[in-house]
């Protein structure tokens, strides 16, 4: 199976291992079984308590150690910063690096008896572990206003902001809390930071109202058959959109707008987001929980992402000193309410909390009801209960 992994005309990840000191033979055995050969295993590395994850093969013959290691915001890597890490990784690692998926941060294998030398190399580079464990794990933004036209905040100032906030901070590095927490940041509601699907705490670009639309812009790219104000139209999920076909012109109304993003990206510049741009910060987002998946529910739309940083440092405090272990922010959110949770600390934010924002999508997943979806539901199986039972 190896041997057919290498051939062919394109690059071959096989090949590339083999360069290293990656265990090739446990992925061979992997590969054959049809399972991972890799079980969990156990390190020590001195005065360091979260960011890394050992493991073992199966036949206990190979061991590996993972550092997790912050990434910059929106993973802009200098070329001299890369350089870096990748001679990093030949001294002290396996040859290979990670720098995708969910974790936010970049993932290394790390020979275990170097551990405790690489950690001081580390942050020689400028750089720590971190990203793993109940604690804060790395935070993640998409790449906002630096590349894309579409960013409504700068998602990455956000992030920078809110990695040194000190309250967070001082607990990066230790594991104070009964679950993992996660900060997201997506600059526009294409959410391409996935924060309102798997963040404790989301932040969003929003604008409230109708997107902009340059009538001339629109109606000269229609004419050219760039684009179909009819197919925009028929389109809209919130059926905001209608197209005149005898003027050439195209109306949004911003009471139904989805905010989906779906005629903007067809049409941009001649549509465009609205001018009042705001934030749309959520929470209780997770894919892994006591209750199962759930979608953050928006919470406010802020003018300034730092004003929500007393809101979380308190509700963390709450969380922390009432949930049992391997609750997430989430499942707290559904056991007490989440319209109590928010009221509870409204104080700590500068405008009157939203709840349900008008002209968003409804944020819930299917397995998590709404507040008011619980009291319904609640109220029917009691009817129910009491028709059969007496």
């Amino acid at each position: 199976m190896l041997e057919e992994l290498e051939k062919g005309p394109w690059p071959s990840h096989v090949s590339e291992l083999k360069k290293g000191r990656y265990p090739i033979e446990a992925y061979a055995k992997g590969l054959g079984q049809g399972l991972s050969p890799w079980f969990g295993g156990s390190a020590r590395i001195r005065c360091e308590f979260t960011g890394f994850i050992a493991r073992r093969t199966k036949d206990g013959q190979q061991t590996e150690l993972h550092f997790r290691i912050y990434h910059p915001s929106g993973q802009f890597y200098r070329t001299d910063e890369l350089r870096k890490l990748l001679d990093f990784s030949d001294k002290f690692g396996l040859g290979s690096v990670e720098t995708v998926g969910q974790t936010g941060d970049l993932v290394m294998p790390i020979q275990p008896e170097l551990a405790d030398e690489a950690v001081d190399e580390l942050r020689a580079l400028g750089t720590d572990l971190g990203g793993t464990g109940d604690t804060f794990r790395d935070s993640a933004a998409c790449v906002g206003p630096a590349l894309c036209e579409y960013a409504l905040f700068d998602s990455l100032a956000a992030r920078d902001y809110y990695f040194r906030y000190p309250p967070f901070y001082d607990k990066l590095a230790s594991q104070p809390f009964p679950f993992k927490i996660k900060l997201k940041f997506s600059a526009c509601p294409m959410d391409c930071a996935r924060a309102a699907h798997r963040a404790d705490f989301a932040f969003v670009g929003f604008w409230e109202g109708a997107p902009e639309v340059d009538q001339a812009a629109l109606r000269t790219r229609s004419q050219a058959g760039e684009v179909s104000g009819k197919d925009l139209a028929a389109r809209c999920p919130g059926k905001a959109i209608r197209w005149k076909s005898s003027t050439q012109e195209l109306s949004i109304d911003g009471a139904k707008c989805k905010k989906s993003m779906n005629c903007i990206r067809q049409a941009f510049p001649a549509i465009k987001p609205g001018p009042n741009r705001k934030i749309a910060f959520m929470m209780g987002g997770n894919s892994k929980g006591r209750f199962g998946p759930k979608m953050a529910k928006p919470v406010a739309l802020l003018d300034d992402w730092k004003s929500a940083g007393e809101f979380m440092d308190r509700l963390i405090d709450y969380w922390s000193d009432r949930s049992p272990h391997k609750d997430r922010l989430g499942d707290l959110l559904v056991e007490e309410g989440f319209q109590e949770m928010v009221a509870k600390f409204k104080d700590c934010l500068p405008v009157d909390t939203a709840g349900q924002m008008v002209g968003a999508p409804r944020i819930v997943n299917s397995s998590v009801l709404t507040d008011q979806e619980r009291v319904t539901f609640a109220a029917w199986a009691d009817a129910i209960a009491r028709e059969y039972e007496g």
